[in-house]
């Protein structure tokens, strides 16, 4: 492959980062509106996986002032780690746990169609390729620390 090619592969890659990462700031998960987690979890409770709504209902349910903080405070991190290129790996990772605690709450189906689903998959991609390390404070870092395993 020419030098040409393998730019344009590496802009994907940060323009994928870059997206996700703004998805999640503008995300109406974690925006902290009243009652917002409780119409959520009411919805959990009613339509996701039969496993996930007893772990819902047992774990989420009595600490739920606890647990909306915790999704606000990820999903902000997740959003201007990405947009930055700042522990990479580690806010993709963060991603795809709220992601899939989403579609869990949900009961989608893994392979079916949703905003869940594509973004696990841009995620995992974001996760297994060097977004952060082309354009971003990631780049800055890992030439100081090349094997730190974040960014």
């Amino acid at each position: 492959m020419n030098e040409q090619t393998v730019t344009k592969r590496q802009w994907l890659f940060v323009l994928a980062r870059v997206y996700l990462g703004i998805s999640f700031l503008f995300s109406d998960h974690g925006n902290a509106r009243p009652n917002e987690l409780t119409g959520f979890l009411k919805f959990a409770l009613k339509n996701g996986y039969s496993w996930y709504q007893g772990l819902v209902n047992f774990v989420v349910v009595p600490h739920s002032a606890t647990f909306g903080t915790l999704v606000v405070v990820a999903e902000i991190y997740v959003g201007i780690a990405l947009v930055l290129g700042f522990t990479t790996r580690l806010a993709t990772s963060v991603a795809l746990f709220l992601l899939l605690n989403y579609m869990c709450a949900k009961g989608a189906v893994p392979w079916g169609p949703g905003i869940d689903q594509s973004d696990i998959v841009l995620a995992f991609i974001i996760l297994f390729s060097d977004a952060g390390r082309i354009l971003g404070i990631d780049k800055l870092l890992a030439d100081r620390f090349p094997n730190l395993w974040i960014l």
